[in-house]
């Protein structure tokens, strides 16, 4: 459903010109804004059906000082957020029960996001991903950026595969500045990257973008896992048993062989889930909260899940019982967070 052609006056005396279009984010915005009737302001509101539709309307609306322009929608959710950064005049937001679908709370903005304080002159950062409802990265990230006075401000964007090529355009146009990589892009994005870290390119992953002169890509999750791990033992001479054979899993192969650690990975590509071999650190790599049978769990051990959702799983719940040192995916988290921190320093500070 289309609602346009609605004009309005508001308290100031200033006219308001609206479209709404609850089902799409329609590909040619400019023809939209000059099919309105005049006056001083323009709210556009559309539906994203995609997270490239709601930065097609902040690249929009960025050019153009009158015009309010926001998607509606759980996708849509970034313009809101980001509407002062890219000069939009105005946004709306909930008190109490929503009032748009995506619509977000006003405490949410203000506390999360620090809204009131954002300009054109914040800096733009973000993960990127599928699922991302699991990473509490806008919450650790725009707290760092808040306690150390940096005027910048972190997103999570939901991309499917196919957005990848839009995506990145667009991200240049909007001056993105840093992006962590999640799954299931940390080994899909090589066409896009000019510039790879050595460490990155060994592994076959990233999970750090950084937007300079030319798009950089870095991987800090396989440091960020071993600094974890080696808070409980190190593990040079030491056998360590990864579970999983993605992206995540390989950085942390890297770096737990680069300090000396013996490497094994066991996924449904890579040996045999059924056939645990005895290891002195045992990490879960996959999303799957038990994916061997935990009764080949061995006593007094270091076990690690670095999915951050993965807590009271039956895995490490049985860990703990057998006396086993446990290594949370939160704590892998803050430490890879801090290498993306060094690696966006130069733009931040």
């Amino acid at each position: 459903m289309t609602t346009d052609g609605e004009q309005s006056t508001l308290s100031n005396g200033k006219t308001l010109s609206t479209y709404h279009n609850f089902e799409e984010t329609p590909q040619d915005l400019e023809a939209i804004l000059q099919q309105m009737p005049p006056a001083d302001f323009y709210k556009i509101a559309t539906m994203a059906n995609k997270t490239t539709d709601a930065l097609r309307m902040l690249a929009f609306v960025k050019e153009r000082q009158n015009v309010a322009g926001m998607c509606m929608g759980e996708l849509g959710q970034i313009t809101r957020i980001l509407g002062p950064v890219v000069g939009c005049p105005f946004t709306f937001a909930a008190l109490g029960q929503k009032a748009a679908p995506g619509q977000l709370q006003a405490e949410e903005l203000v506390t999360t996001y620090r809204f009131s304080s954002l300009s054109p002159k914040t800096k733009i950062y973000g993960l990127i991903g599928n699922p991302i409802a699991q990473s509490p990265s806008h919450k650790t990230h725009n707290a760092y950026f808040s306690k150390h006075g940096i005027d910048a401000v972190y997103v999570r964007m939901l991309l499917e595969e196919e957005e990848l090529p839009l995506f990145f355009d667009l991200a240049k146009e909007l001056k993105i500045q840093g992006l962590s990589v999640t799954i299931p892009f940390k080994e899909k994005l090589f066409d896009f990257i000019d510039v790879l870290e050595a460490d990155a390119e060994e592994i076959g992953a990233v999970n750090t973008l950084t937007f300079e002169d030319r798009l950089y890509g870095s991987n800090t999750d396989g440091k960020g896992a071993l600094d974890a791990i080696e808070d409980k033992i190190l593990v040079q001479g030491k056998h360590c048993v990864l579970l999983g054979a993605g992206g995540s899993a390989k950085a942390i192969a890297f770096e737990a062989k680069k300090r000396g650690a013996i490497v094994t990975l066991l996924s449904r590509r890579f040996g045999n889930l059924d056939d645990i071999p005895n290891y002195d650190v045992l990490v879960n790599t996959t999303p799957v909260a038990a994916p061997i049978d935990i009764n080949k769990l061995q006593p007094r051990k270091v076990v690690m899940d670095i999915n951050v959702a993965h807590k009271q799983t039956p895995l490490m719940l049985r860990a703990k019982n057998l006396g086993c040192q446990l290594v949370f995916g939160y704590e892998m988290f803050e430490k890879q967070a801090l290498g993306q921190f060094l690696r966006w320093d130069q733009i931040l500070f």
